[in-house]
């Protein structure tokens, strides 16, 4: 942490014998887990020191002890920023890095694959910051394109800024802002809409694994077959037309892909794309030309409208292309007074159907 610039845990005022962060090795604990160390320190912030309980190591564990420990220590870690964080954020925060820093293949992708064995779910539902999470690949993603090269530097930035001062006489902490609401801020400041960057992620999520081109998330290629996100459906041009639906709905920044194979597609096909959707949630969507490499070589983003639901564009010159790949994404609650809030569960799920024409 120290070599990465990273913020230690609050020193605990030698609750545990000395000042520094505490790690107890206790037989029979079930999981990792960490704690607030006593009452919160700080005058102005909500600030905590914290300690972690983990089961002895297993000499066969390997570098899972290694990960636990790390996502452990960036827990302590994240309560000196904000002892009222979400639990979906500090999962995130300690899951990206332990990913960089303990490379512990395996664990990662299995967690990688369980995430996008899911798309359709929200960014914020894997909230258990001892187990391993495969929701830091929106970390990732956060740090390369407004990061500075230190793992999970953006994330724990925001969570800095999400700071708040609940009064001496609540029960609980009050977590607002949270971490979503620096994040829209932070979009806004540099003229760039939160519904977008939640889109941009979802096209970067299409190319995790043995589907990475090199032009999208960086290092997710070692995840094999284990990162790629799981697709509603994969038709062929000759079957169009074809009006599509998705198995379960999907959840506020939760995402969906359809796949049309356009292979005996004349060059001068002219394919019509329209999307419906249910009231309450704006749906945005990208449509990707994929070429025969697998890369991402066109794309055409459509947002939606305030109260509409409905989205429709044609697309033209297929030459050349492998595939053409639709990226839908569930931006959130049309109603601008109550944006996406992390600690209120998943949010509005909503299902939609995609017809293509030929």
């Amino acid at each position: 942490m120290i070599a990465l610039g990273l913020p230690l845990p609050l020193p605990d005022d030698g609750r545990g014998g000395d000042a520094r962060y505490d790690l107890y090795l206790v037989e029979g604990a079930s999981a990792p887990f960490t704690v607030p160390d006593g009452i919160t320190t700080g005058l102005a912030w909500d600030r905590a020191a914290a300690f972690s309980v983990l089961p002895p190591p297993d000499p066969a564990a390997g570098c899972d002890v290694d990960a636990a420990i790390t996502r452990a220590l960036v827990h302590a870690s994240v309560l000196r920023l904000d002892a009222g964080a979400e639990a979906s954020a500090i999962t995130m925060a300690g899951a990206e890095l332990s990913a960089a820093i303990d490379d512990c293949g395996l664990l990662d992708a299995a967690a990688v694959d369980d995430f996008q064995r899911a798309p359709e779910r929200a960014l914020t539902t894997l909230r258990d910051p001892g187990a391993p999470a495969g929701s830091f690949l929106f970390a990732r993603f956060l740090d390369d394109h407004y990061g500075t090269g230190v793992p999970s530097g953006v994330l724990l930035g925001l969570l800095a800024v999400a700071g708040q001062r609940t009064p001496p006489s609540a029960l609980h902490f009050h977590n607002e802002p949270d971490v979503f609401d620096a994040l829209r801020s932070n979009t806004r400041a540099r003229e760039k809409p939160f519904e977008d960057l939640l889109l941009d992620f979802a096209v970067h999520r299409a190319f995790v694994g043995s589907r990475s081109d090199g032009g999208h998330l960086s290092d997710v290629d070692r995840f094999g077959d284990f990162g790629r996100v799981r697709f509603e459906w994969s038709v062929p041009y000759d079957s169009l037309p074809r009006r599509l639906a998705p198995l379960r709905p999907i959840e506020a920044t939760g995402a969906t892909y359809l796949w049309l194979d356009l292979k005996g597609a004349p060059e001068d096909a002219a394919i019509t794309f329209a999307a419906d959707w249910e009231l309450g949630v704006f749906f945005h969507w990208s449509l990707l030309k994929i070429d025969a490499a697998g890369m991402e070589v066109g794309r055409v983003s459509i947002a939606g409208i305030n109260g509409a639901t409905h989205a429709e564009r044609e697309i033209r010159d297929v030459r050349g292309l492998a595939g053409l790949l639709v990226v839908g994404v569930n931006v959130g609650s049309i109603d601008r007074s109550h944006p996406f809030d992390p600690d209120l569960g998943p949010g509005l799920p909503r299902s939609y159907t995609v017809t293509l024409y030929r």
